[in-house]
């Protein structure tokens, strides 16, 4: 059926949807729950008048409302996305099909039942086309008047949209560019989608001779100043190294009693071990990559991109890594996942990151609480028939997201009262990540590993923070830490009580296994040496530390999320 007979009025039917589109990103903005940044409204009429330009071209009806079922998912999916990840949802996710794979039920948990408000205004124009008919046979008839409107549509919405970078100045506090790639969710309320879209688009373009000038005399100077203080520690030769990275650990949980019941009581024992060296205050970094992220962290010294996921978009890179350091001093490589092998793109990465080996696909059949169970039987089975030394990298799941149910009946903290059921599920969930990480270095007892490995467990990002546990609204940069714990560590460090970044525990690791002098030490700091910077940034820009800092190291800190950037976009170490 056509849209259009000549007695429509096709230029009212696209006022009519102009409208409609900017309640719905009204409706959206609503939805982003972040203060500040509350103006914008002009900008997102320049979303609206684009968004309805297919209007004036489509002659059938079926096609306008395909249009806005795409349209209104696309919306939701950004809501969906934000209500789980507090942040945009990046453009090349929606190329990452198979993430959709076991994420059912966390997609469900994320859909709040007025998100339904936001096809309401799409509903009402659909009943509007339905019934109406315009008078007027004459308007928009001739093609020079159809063409020369939609030429002018064309030139007031490229005006509207280009203004911001024609009249501010560039990395300026006005420059939309730089405000994305400093907050984000807040750019993106002030903004909109059109410029969201630029962001991202300029984002993935090529490196300019600039960029890489800049991130070139930044590693240099890096180099040197690894040199300068670069000295020699007491580490054991020859130990396994045994990384747990727990889905979704905060450091809160540990220590905390809620009535008489202990939330961690196990890691609480292996925090007070005399040979663990226990970190509280580290602030996550992980960005659009999430877990995958935590990975790239951990096991390259690299921060992440600015926007997109680089286990998706850098998987072909050239990478130093840990494994690739350890290798030099004969160990072998292995890193077990729950999740199947094209989930983050694993399987390349782990390529890339100089893994011998990957197992997948840990969780299996059963529940996701079981998952964890499966994982740490299985790696420690593989571990036994290991020739040593080796490293073995192993990640969680159970603790995942969402937090609809116990995973734990059997728990004294189901009686007790929280703020919200989602909170006390998520201790319960991190309570049997607990016993399952308990009952796993039991095995290595048994099996003769423990005496000879170090065993470092931490969290890969944060998910339920202090705030919401305390019912607090307000956000801050220490309600997201998470923990950094080193069992059978041969060293001690004396900033156990200071802030420190996701971004520090790669060369701190380094330096733990006798990797020193490898060839890049990565851009944060190594926690066992004299000093440290003491500050931290999270990836919305929230600070934490940086008591007595200077502003020269607090620059440096944050000067190293664009070099990282450049250095991933660029594949520095392919040439360097």
């Amino acid at each position: 059926m056509k849209l259009f007979s000549y007695n429509t009025n096709r230029l009212f039917v696209y006022i009519v949807l102009v409208i409609v589109f900017y309640l719905s990103f009204m409706f959206l903005r609503f939805s982003l729950q972040i203060h500040g940044y509350n103006g914008g409204y002009f900008r997102w009429l320049f979303d609206s008048l684009l968004f309805a330009l297919p209007v004036l071209f489509c002659k059938r009806r079926c096609l306008i409302y395909l249009y806005l079922l795409l349209v209104n998912f696309y919306f939701l999916s950004i809501i969906w996305y934000y209500h789980t990840y507090g942040t945009i949802m990046p453009l090349s996710s929606y190329l990452m099909f198979y993430n959709l794979k076991g994420l059912g039920a966390s997609i469900f948990h994320s859909i709040h039942i007025s998100d339904i408000l936001l096809f309401l205004p799409s509903i009402c124009f659909v009943i509007f086309l339905l019934i109406y008919k315009s008078e007027n046979r004459q308007i928009l008839n001739s093609s020079s008047l159809r063409r020369n409107t939609i030429m002018t549509l064309i030139l007031i919405i490229a005006t509207g949209v280009t203004a911001p970078y024609l009249f501010n100045k560039r990395l300026s506090g006005k420059d939309p560019l730089y405000l994305f790639s400093t907050t984000e969710v807040g750019a993106f309320k002030k903004y909109g989608i059109i410029h969201f879209w630029i962001y991202q688009i300029a984002s993935f373009q090529s490196v300019s001779s600039d960029d890489e000038r800049y991130a070139c005399i930044f590693m240099e100077q890096l180099s040197k100043k690894e040199s300068c203080l670069a000295k020699s520690l007491p580490t054991i030769m020859g130990k396994n190294l045994i990384l747990i990275l727990v889905e979704s650990l905060q450091s809160w949980p540990i220590g905390l009693k809620v009535g008489e019941v202990e939330c961690t009581p196990n890691i609480n024992k292996l925090v007070i071990q005399e040979d663990a060296v226990f970190f509280r205050k580290v602030i996550p970094q992980v960005k659009d990559g999430r877990s995958s992220d935590a990975q790239l962290l951990i096991n390259t010294g690299l921060l992440p991109l600015t926007t997109g996921a680089a286990s998706s978009l850098c998987a072909a890179n050239t990478f130093p890594s840990l494994a690739a350091a350890l290798k030099m001093q004969g160990y072998t490589s292995v890193s077990f996942i729950c999740d199947e092998k094209n989930y983050w793109n694993q399987e390349a990465t782990t390529i890339a990151y100089g893994f011998d080996r990957l197992y997948a696909g840990m969780e299996g059949d059963r529940e996701r609480k079981y998952a964890d169970e499966n994982l740490f039987k299985t790696s420690l089975s593989t571990m036994q028939k290991m020739k040593t030394p080796f490293y073995a990298q192993l990640v969680t799941l159970s603790s995942h997201e969402p937090y609809m149910e116990p995973s734990l009946l059997d728990t004294p903290l189901i009686q007790e009262k929280f703020v919200n059921d989602e909170i006390k599920n998520y201790l319960i969930a991190i309570q049997l990540v607990d016993i399952r990480i308990m009952e796993f270095i039991d095995g290595l007892k048994r099996e003769g590993l423990y005496d000879n490995s170090i065993i470092v467990i931490t969290g890969d990002h944060e998910q339920m923070t202090f705030n919401t546990y305390e019912g607090r609204e307000k956000l801050r940069a220490e309600d997201c830490y998470i923990p950094f714990l080193i069992i059978n560590s041969p060293l001690d460090s004396k900033h156990t009580d200071e802030v420190i970044g996701q971004v520090d525990i790669y060369p701190s690791l380094l330096t733990l296994m006798g990797c020193s002098d490898y060839s890049f030490r990565g851009l944060g700091d190594n926690v066992f040496g004299d000093n440290i910077s003491n500050y931290a940034t999270f990836r919305t820009g929230l600070e934490a530390g940086g008591t007595g800092v200077s502003e020269t190291i607090k620059q440096h800190r944050k000067d190293c999320w664009k070099v990282s950037n450049i250095l991933l976009r660029m594949d520095y170490f392919a040439s360097h």
